[in-house]
């Protein structure tokens, strides 16, 4: 078995990892967080999401958490949106690069944005011409590709329609998501050889939850069938929102150990790393036990 010599770290503590985060955290707090994550030498950090701040709270600003930090020309800054209003104020802070986001679940689309699958997909038809048209490169994450906390089990065949139906909207890479951290390293491999007999590998990530502790086991197995873009975060915070019971991403530190393991560069500043989750880490305890306190 050949394994790549070198992987993509697609960083997302800023959005994912922050946006369950119950009590706020500063603007300047996120900003010295995504700059020492620049320093690391992620290759792709998730700055934010231009959502409302209705629904999510903690990241309600967006726009001076963007216009604050420090840009790394070799780096590549992405911010997810939710419809065409979020795209426009993405637009407006100068992101060249976007997330957009369906599930293979309707019950958990609709807890989650509102809409069935299908109405999802057709927000992103909406936006389609303005990414077009500003040249935008799109990135796709589909949550609930293994287990939803609602309808349980997904079916593969769910889970191919809506990578076909991403595919023919032009996104370039789809972030294949364990929304709940159920998957199993067996359901992970199935997946992926049933979804590789269609599509090359390239177009995929994996972005798992570590709820269970199979997180980093999973990645292995993705690594296993060419896969070589994995989202994580700093010191393991998030979980989405909409998911009772999804406590965390895995750790960016931890998928660095595991590819270092297996002999597989990840460019990352380890030292830095370390210094990025350090800061969050304490920032959220002491914000935690400052709100307990009031």
């Amino acid at each position: 078995m050949s394994l790549p010599e070198s992987v993509k770290l697609v960083e997302v503590g800023p959005r994912d990892g922050l946006q369950n985060i119950p009590v706020p955290i500063a603007t300047n707090d996120k900003v010295r967080y995504i700059d020492l994550l620049t320093q690391c030498g992620f290759p792709e950090i998730e700055v934010t999401s231009f959502v409302s701040p209705r629904r999510i709270p903690q990241l309600a600003d967006a726009q001076d958490v963007s216009r604050s930090i420090n840009h790394d020309s070799n780096i590549m800054y992405t911010a997810l949106i939710p419809n065409l209003r979020g795209l426009h104020n993405a637009i407006q802070s100068n992101y060249s690069s976007i997330a957009v986001f369906t599930a293979a679940s309707n019950t958990f689309s609709q807890k989650n944005t509102q809409c069935t699958m299908d109405e999802s997909i057709q927000r992103l038809h909406k936006m389609k011409h303005a990414w077009e048209e500003h040249g935008l490169r799109i990135r796709g994450y589909i949550s609930t590709v293994w287990h939803c906390p609602y309808e349980g089990n997904i079916p593969i065949s769910a889970v191919s329609e809506v990578i076909t139906k991403l595919l023919d909207l032009g996104i370039q890479e789809i972030s294949l998501g364990d929304t709940i951290g159920k998957a199993t390293t067996e359901e992970v491999r199935y997946t992926l050889e049933s979804i590789l007999k269609k599509w090359d590998p390239s177009y995929f990530a994996l972005h798992m939850h570590d709820t269970f502790g199979m997180a980093a086991a999973n990645i292995k197995a993705g690594v296993e069938f060419d896969i070589s873009i994995f989202d994580s975060s700093a010191g393991g915070m998030g979980g989405c929102p909409y998911a009772e019971g999804a406590t965390g991403n895995i750790a960016s530190e931890k998928v660095v150990a595991l590819c270092e393991s297996l002999g597989i560069d990840t460019g990352i500043n380890k030292s830095k790393l370390d210094e990025a989750s350090n800061l969050i880490q304490s920032i959220v305890t002491k914000e935690s036990l400052t709100y307990a306190e009031n």
